[in-house]
């Protein structure tokens, strides 16, 4: 991979808040301007107020879309890139390759460790390579996305065992027998 860009990452949003907030505001604004202006005899016209309000406001929806629209297309390929080094991957663990799978599946992860598919996996090559504190620091951060699985519930629970934290095993079982 060539960007620094994961799954999971907000991108595109930033580009949306501002203005969409602006374009909120300059409506109401705008909007009670134009009421105010036909409450009272004002010299401008409610309408053109209202028109020129509308007008501006649509105007900077569809800029943020734009720039969200285009930070999203520039980011299409690197999560194909993405998508193939993750098949490359499950090729790996499909044939017991268990280090060469970790590799990848930490790298797809990221810094931020925020790639769910490649936290479930480099969980399961850990608990295959016997390393329960891979597979602690990997289902810790899985569950933090997604607290209702049962099944990376039972791996943490079988980690902590095999740690002799049994106290903490039995947490975690007992939150998986919940789902």
């Amino acid at each position: 991979m060539t960007s620094g860009v994961h799954v999971g990452e907000k991108s595109g949003f930033g580009y949306i808040k501002i203005p969409a907030v602006l374009a909120a505001v300059l409506f109401l604004a705008g909007a009670t301007l134009a009421w105010i202006a036909g409450q009272f005899d004002w010299p401008i016209s409610a309408n053109l107020i209202l028109g020129a309000t509308i007008t501006t406001s649509v105007m900077l929806l569809c800029c943020s879309s734009y720039f969200a629209i285009t930070s999203y297309s520039t980011r299409m390929p690197v999560y194909q890139e993405m998508e193939t080094e993750f098949r490359r991957g499950m090729q790996l663990f499909e044939n017991k390759e268990w280090h060469e799978a970790l590799a990848i599946f930490k790298h797809l992860m990221g810094p931020k460790m925020n790639h769910k598919r490649a936290l479930y996996y480099a969980a399961r090559c850990s608990e295959e390579l016997s390393d329960w504190e891979g597979v602690k620091l990997y289902c810790g951060k899985y569950l933090d996305m997604k607290r209702k699985d049962k099944e990376v519930w039972e791996m943490l629970a079988r980690a902590h065992k095999r740690l002799f934290e049994y106290e903490e095993a039995d947490d975690a079982l007992a939150k998986a027998s919940r789902l």
